[in-house]
């Protein structure tokens, strides 16, 4: 999966469980620039205790983001 792909993939993941992303921040405990920054500037720069808290909080298990879908 390309780079860009994973950064879409988790946007629309974000936006199938919750009704925006702003409220995802907001539930999540992370901020709003932070995550616009994931999204826009790539996964590959966030920290590992971010992805994990995200990927928690959307109920996606660490290893089942990362697959090629």
């Amino acid at each position: 999966m390309k780079a860009a792909e994973r950064e879409l993939r988790l946007r629309f993941m974000i936006l199938d469980r919750y009704p925006s992303l702003r409220e995802f921040s907001r539930r999540a405990d992370i901020p709003y620039s932070t995550l616009m920054t994931v999204l826009n500037r790539g996964i590959s720069g966030a920290g590992f205790d971010l992805m994990m808290k995200i990927c928690r909080e959307i109920g996606v298990k660490e290893e089942e983001f990362w697959e090629d879908g």
